[in-house]
């Protein structure tokens, strides 16, 4: 929700700069989102790779029309 919160405040005005603190914590919200998918993938069998790449092929097709 704090990553939601930051990506919002930055796209609503984007003349704001993030300060070295919040872009730090937002950083650190990633690296905590990732870790979690990572564990969460493990315990499901799920290859996180191979999803990524076919949800960015997926992406490409629905783009490119």
């Amino acid at each position: 929700a704090e990553l939601v919160e930051i990506f919002q405040w930055q796209t609503e005005d984007e003349s704001r700069q993030l300060s070295a603190d919040k872009l730090e914590h937002a950083g650190q919200e990633v690296g905590d989102i990732l870790m979690y998918l990572l564990l969460m993938c493990s315990e499901l069998g799920i290859d996180m790779e191979q999803a990524l790449l076919t949800k960015l092929a997926d992406n490409e097709r629905r783009f490119a029309r």
